[in-house]
């Protein structure tokens, strides 16, 4: 998992879709990018991005 730059939280929440996922064992809302499962904490203050492998049980929101 990589930590995401401050500015990059606007474009992921315009480019990607709406998802949930499992990482490290607890579930998490976030935006699917490419291949990539974005997320932040409680607070929207840190944005992780979870690459291939690193997240399972993708379920994509319908819009």
């Amino acid at each position: 998992m990589n930590l995401l730059p401050e500015n990059s939280a606007d474009s992921v929440k315009q480019q990607g879709r709406q998802a949930s996922a499992t990482v490290s064992g607890r579930r998490r809302s976030g935006f699917l990018v490419g291949n990539k499962f974005v997320f932040s904490d409680q607070t929207e203050m840190l944005w992780m991005q979870a690459g291939p492998g690193e997240f399972r049980e993708l379920r994509i929101w319908r819009k």
